[in-house]
């Protein structure tokens, strides 16, 4: 009974999570080299803050909730924006339980049955997920590794058909830490305005932007008919256990009237977002200033220890210029991936991500994390380096 309970669902387990459980069995350290969660990385957003400002809801308990969001949250999310250069309107912009609620809100919004939505490869697998759950097909579009992952605008338009409802764009992207220029976001736009098509641009990395000059944004450098922003505080200020994101609509007045419309009924029937939380966030802009500045910092001294013990080294690695995750390439690995970071786990302990969990599936990759605690950084990147010397 128990092999007939437990047999098949061990067959779906890959041969990658299988080694790691096998070494912690054995009692084996194995540092994971791919975390995507501060809290663990030792960045915590100020309790005092968090404290001072659910102790008002404590005080006056009461639920009065808005399909939208609360009027105050949505308010201080313009003004963070209106900072950037970018004008926003509250009234057209909804808050969400976290960006992967905020992704299926609009791919059940904008597409049907049948309809596909031009998504980037290499991707964090979690849209798979989602497209599965609003049964629409994904269509991924390359990012070209050998220029310097910039977009396949050539193959974006070859892919796109009368049934295409959107494009996602990622900036920064995960994994490659790859950001847009305002030209490659122009020329993207101007395809999507030809044919109609909505942009949706995944932000949660935005803050963490080590590039030249200012963080280029869609709804800012160029003019999408119709556009949605997602964005929240897992990332921005290290919260990621307090589920909020929002959905920022741009564009035609009449395309975002419609889509912010259809959106607040959607919003309405599960108002799932946190009330306190929503009360909370004006001062997590206002008094968590101070936090966010360094956490990016620190997090900018990570990348700059990832590059300094990678770049010289024999793996490729084109440069994230933001982001949390970085793209190695092992030109010399032979074998397939798999072996790789199998072998690479079993002799070093050290345990990374292949590229094809992100559907890449061009040679050997290593994906890594330079969120990751300084001291285990530089052991893990250190032994990978002489993993691949060695070999």
């Amino acid at each position: 009974m128990s092999n007939q309970i437990h047999g098949p669902a061990e067959a779906e387990i890959n041969r990658i999570e299988r080694t790691y459980r096998r070494l912690k069995a054995e009692g084996r350290d194995v540092l994971k080299l791919f975390s995507g969660n501060p809290n663990d990385e030792g960045f915590l957003f100020p309790s005092g803050i968090l404290e001072e400002a659910y102790q008002r809801y404590f005080r006056r308990q009461e639920y009065r909730p808005h399909s939208k969001g609360l009027l105050p949250a949505r308010r201080a999310i313009a003004r963070y924006y209106e900072e950037q250069g970018a004008v926003l309107d509250p009234e057209d912009i909804l808050l969400t339980a976290g960006t992967s609620e905020s992704f299926f809100y609009l791919f059940s919004l904008l597409a049907r049955p049948g309809d596909n939505i031009l998504t980037p490869n290499p991707a964090y697998p979690l849209f798979d997920y989602i497209a599965q759950l609003a049964g629409v097909e994904l269509r991924p579009y390359p990012l070209r590794e050998g220029g310097h992952w910039n977009i396949d605008l050539q193959e974006m338009r070859r892919l796109t058909t009368e049934k295409t409802r959107a494009i996602v764009l990622i900036s920064p992207h995960n994994p490659t830490g790859a950001v847009p220029s305002a030209d490659e976001i122009g020329e993207v736009v101007r395809w999507a305005n030809e044919k109609s098509i909505p942009i949706i641009c995944d932000e949660v990395f935005c803050e963490f932007f080590y590039g030249a000059g200012k963080f280029q944004r869609p709804m800012a450098v160029a003019k999408p008919k119709l556009c949605f922003t997602l964005n929240g505080i897992s990332k921005m200020f290290a919260l990621p256990a307090l589920k909020l994101g929002w959905i920022a609509v741009t564009g035609e007045p009449s395309q975002v009237a419609a889509a912010v419309d259809r959106l607040e009924t959607t919003a309405d029937t599960f108002l799932s977002c946190h009330i306190p939380i929503q009360q909370a966030l004006p001062d997590l802009f206002e008094k968590g200033r101070g936090f966010a500045k360094e956490y990016v910092a620190e997090v900018g001294r990570r990348r700059r220890l990832a590059l300094d013990l990678l770049l010289p080294s024999s793996l490729r690695l084109i440069e994230p210029v933001g982001g949390f995750y970085l793209m190695a390439e092992v030109p010399q690995a032979s074998g397939d991936e798999e072996d790789f970071i199998v072998s690479l786990m079993e002799e070093t302990g050290v345990f990374v991500h292949p590229g094809f969990f992100f559907d890449y599936e061009k040679g050997v990759h290593a994906v890594v994390s330079y969120l990751v605690r300084p001291d285990r950084l530089q052991h893990g990147l250190t032994e990978l380096i002489r993993f691949v010397t060695r070999r």
